[in-house]
């Protein structure tokens, strides 16, 4: 049976939409949105397979940026290691770069934190998304010479 819920929610990771079964009403099943919202994986579970899903080089793109996307709603330095990853590999300014960058930054005012290191080494395109949702949504956690 495990292996069978597992099928399940893995499944529903890598298809945008679920078919309804027989006894199922459209009003009973709403979409099933985003991974991260997926009751069934547990966090750290989603973490890895979305993580996976960004550094694979034969992921489709959409699905890379649903992925990094996803990863905001997420924390934890494996998180956030994954992303810094994915914005270095994308030299700062690749589209997926972006999409991780906005995510770190989400991360980031949400939990009240930054990695001071990474943040001094931004660049480019991963810059400007950083700085501006921090500077929204967390403007303490700039540094001074930013405002």
């Amino acid at each position: 049976m495990m292996a069978g819920m597992t099928h399940s929610w893995l499944a529903r990771l890598f298809v945008k939409e679920r078919l309804r079964s027989a006894g199922e009403d459209s009003a009973a099943v709403s979409s099933p949105g985003p991974v991260w919202s997926d009751p069934e994986i547990p966090d750290e579970e989603r973490a890895v397979l979305l993580v996976r899903l960004i550094e694979d080089p034969t992921a489709r793109e959409d699905e890379q940026d649903d992925a990094a996307s996803d990863l905001e709603f997420l924390s934890g330095p494996f998180v956030e290691a994954a992303l810094i990853r994915a914005i270095r590999a994308g030299d700062f300014r690749s589209d997926l770069a972006q999409r991780c960058a906005e995510s770190l930054a989400g991360i980031w005012a949400r939990e009240g934190h930054v990695d001071p290191a990474f943040l001094a080494e931004l660049r480019s395109l991963a810059k400007e998304e950083v700085f501006g949702i921090l500077g929204v949504r967390a403007p303490h956690l700039l540094p001074p010479d930013a405002l």
